[in-house]
C-alpha cells in the first residue's frame, strides 16, 4: 500500500489538502472526511492509484478529530458526508 503525506491548511472554513509527493494533487473539503474522500478520488483519478494511505500533516493543531465511521446524511444540506474507508494516520506539526 503506498503512503502519502498531505499539507492541510485552512482558508475561509474549508481543508485544503496538497499531496507532497505527487505534483498537482491539491483539493478541498468542507470536513476531513471529506477532503480525505477528495485527495484519494484525485490520486485515483489522475494516477489509477486505489488503496493508498494518507498521512495529514496539520501544523498548529493539538489534535483533529478523524475517525472511520460511517456517517448519517446531514439534515442540513440534505446529502451524506463521505466515509473514510482506510484508516489515515495524522501527523500534528
Amino acid at each position: 500500500m503506498k503512503l502519502y503525506h498531505v499539507n492541510v491548511t485552512q482558508d475561509d472554513g474549508w481543508y485544503v489538502g496538497q499531496v507532497l509527493e505527487r505534483e498537482g494533487v491539491t483539493t478541498q473539503g468542507k470536513t476531513l472526511d471529506e477532503l480525505v474522500f477528495m485527495i484519494r478520488d484525485a490520486i485515483s483519478l489522475m494516477w489509477d492509484e486505489t488503496g493508498v494511505q494518507l498521512e495529514l500533516i496539520i501544523p498548529g493543531q493539538d489534535s483533529v478529530p478523524t475517525t472511520g465511521k460511517r456517517r448519517r446524511a446531514s439534515s442540513r444540506i440534505g446529502r451524506k458526508e463521505p466515509k473514510l474507508v482506510k484508516p489515515v494516520s495524522l501527523h500534528v506539526k
